[in-house]
């Protein structure tokens, strides 16, 4: 018969619904008793403690990651993206913020807590918001990486938020009109937010949506949680989980310095209650060996042709412009075309000719004109030094991998036919192919080598870092595009240094958007998540950054007009780069001595 002895239960750390919470057994002081009773008490003790130490191996086996095993052979998981994805299950309660540094994963650590969910069949209901060109994306890698399906608002079978349990859609989608009550009608076991400091300014409807969504738990990720001042973090915060840094006026009194969003007081106490609910790891933290890029930008002069096919397209697109209707959008189309290549003009022009698309169109004359330069031109500058460097490439590596990106699907023909010249393996990928289509293609890729021509429309979700050489045979205006491009091959993963190359045309608005403007943000040294807040504070001016480099283009009257047109954009680019490293600064600063996710699994 065991002495009943008495004892408290003390937790050690975390919360109480804290299921990895260590949990102290404290046998209290007993009274004076006798030998044999001292005994049955030290019996009853060890009795207590193995009944806690079972527990605690029951608890272990449950915190295992099930999705390790699951995974493997699709994802190659770093230390750091486990210990995050094992301490949201374990620790994090009813919501986590991924707050990692750019380019360290948080889509993998997402990925597998939704996995391990999905194994131990604890949730069924998953809605996924994301800014709207990355809704694909996380589709894609869920599919490719996790096994899981999840429909996309974008999919032909998308039958609106009522009728699909995995939803990964665009979160302007969801708060829209049509769909917004549906997705407020019913209730989310689980709620995934991506870039979430999109949602950081309490006013907005994207704000609202969020903080009515009926979900159990919730997944946000952001690199950047503090965009203009520490009450961003607590916008976001508020959300996950609501009431843990008091009201808004209680957060500032007890952590702003004065009420200044620049200075901290408190900081041990925010720390802890952060700690709750963060997770944030830091490149310098992991074990990660970052490659290097390098990146050369080569302006060549064109031949007379075309230089002359150039000048005869702009003054085309000068004198045809009208920002009243939508012959400005067909007129913007074909000045990037002119400069990608003669065969994307002509194709362009030649549908025009026969009435198609072309109802705003005039001058069928100056169009012939432009077709037949167009059609003139056999050889071109771009394709002998796209020949080049596949040559040399080829001369120095063992198997040649070359990805070459363009924006239009008659280049890419163009590419293609040069290409296979060199008696190289060609693949070419598009949008017309399907998911599993463009899979099949990179894989030939990766096994066969040779030249890729890709369209931008691999140019998110398809990750190839078994390739480190990459030509921009044509240069998107907007800079998060050539990025994202980029991105397809320098990327974790890649052990080698990156090769990019950029193809322009001297004296025409590919060189002067490299020089001027891709030179003053130092474009191909940024991280993507500093193009986006860079851009995103143009785009808060209302002002869109292709159309913008359009209206310099056209508006002005002669070379010098041009260069000013396009320093003043610079000078505003580095104004919102300044301005965007300054905040960068001031996050670096705030999170500086704290320690989130410094868990091991």
């Amino acid at each position: 018969m065991l002495l009943s002895v008495p004892y408290s239960i003390r937790m050690v750390s975390g919360d109480t619904d804290n299921v990895s919470s260590e949990i102290e057994w404290v046998v209290d002081d007993p009274p004076a008793i006798s030998k044999t009773a001292q005994t049955d008490a030290e019996d009853a003790t060890a009795h207590m403690r193995a009944v806690q130490a079972h527990r605690f191996e029951v608890i272990q086996s449950k915190q295992d990651l099930l999705a390790v095993e699951e995974v493997k052979d699709q994802v190659k998981l770093l230390d750091h993206q486990l210990s995050a994805a094992h301490q949201a299950i374990t620790s994090m309660g009813r919501g986590t913020l991924f707050a990692d540094e750019v380019g360290l994963g948080k889509t993998i650590e997402i990925g597998m807590v939704l996995k391990e969910m999905d194994l131990r069949e604890t949730r069924d209901s998953f809605l996924i918001l994301t800014p709207a060109q990355l809704a694909p994306q996380w589709q894609h890698e869920l599919e490719e990486k996790f096994g899981l399906e999840f429909v996309c608002n974008y999919d032909d079978a998308f039958q609106g938020f009522d009728a699909h349990d995995r939803i990964v859609a665009s979160v302007d989608t969801a708060k829209g009109k049509r769909h917004r009550q549906d997705v407020l009608d019913r209730h989310w076991d689980v709620l995934v937010l991506d870039e979430a400091h999109y949602v950081r300014n309490e006013d907005t409807k994207r704000y609202n949506l969020i903080q009515e969504i009926d979900y159990q738990e919730a997944l946000f990720a952001t690199a950047t949680p503090i965009q203009n001042d520490v009450s961003d973090l607590y916008s976001i915060i508020n959300l996950i989980r609501p009431g843990l840094l008091g009201t808004k006026r209680e957060f500032q009194n007890r952590y702003l310095a004065d009420n200044d969003a620049s200075e901290l007081k408190n900081a041990d106490d925010l720390q802890r209650k952060l700690d709750r609910v963060m997770i944030r790891n830091r490149r310098e933290e992991t074990d990660i060996d970052f490659t290097n890029r390098e990146v050369r930008t080569n302006a060549f002069d064109p031949t007379a042709d075309e230089r002359r096919l150039y000048d005869t397209v702009t003054d085309y697109v000068r004198s045809n412009y009208s920002s009243e209707n939508a012959a400005h959008l067909v007129l913007l189309l074909l000045q990037k075309e002119v400069v990608s290549s003669p065969s994307a003009v002509a194709s362009t022009v030649e549908k025009w000719l026969r009435g198609e698309g072309a109802a705003t169109v005039h001058d069928r004359e100056h169009l012939q004109e432009i077709k037949d330069l167009a059609d003139g031109i056999e050889t071109t500058t771009k394709q002998r030094r796209l020949r080049d460097i596949v040559e040399t490439i080829h001369e120095r590596l063992d198997k040649t991998r070359v990805v070459v990106f363009t924006q239009f699907r008659s280049t890419q023909q163009e590419i293609a036919e040069s290409a296979r010249k060199l008696d190289q393996p060609v693949h070419t990928v598009d949008g017309d192919l399907s998911s599993k289509e463009k899979d099949e293609v990179v894989s030939q890729f990766e096994s066969e080598g040779g030249v890729l021509v890709a369209t931008d429309s691999i140019s998110e979700g398809r990750n190839m870092q078994f390739c480190n050489v990459m030509v921009n045979y044509d240069l998107p205006w907007n800079p998060m595009e050539v990025e994202q491009r980029i991105g397809r091959i320098d990327r974790i993963g890649q052990e080698r240094e990156v090769h990019v190359f950029n193809l322009a045309l001297e004296d025409t608005v590919e060189e002067f958007v490299l020089e001027k403007l891709y030179g003053k943000i130092n474009l191909f040294t940024q991280s993507i998540g500093g193009l986006r807040d860079i851009l995103s504070r143009k785009e808060q001016s209302g002002a869109d950054f292709e159309q913008e480099v359009f209206d310099r283009l056209r508006t002005a009257d002669n070379r010098d007009e041009l260069e000013n047109n396009f320093e003043e954009m610079a000078v505003d680019l580095e104004d919102n780069k300044e301005a965007a490293e300054k905040m960068g600064d001031f996050n670096r600063s705030v999170f500086e001595n704290f320690d989130f996710g410094g868990g091991e699994a």
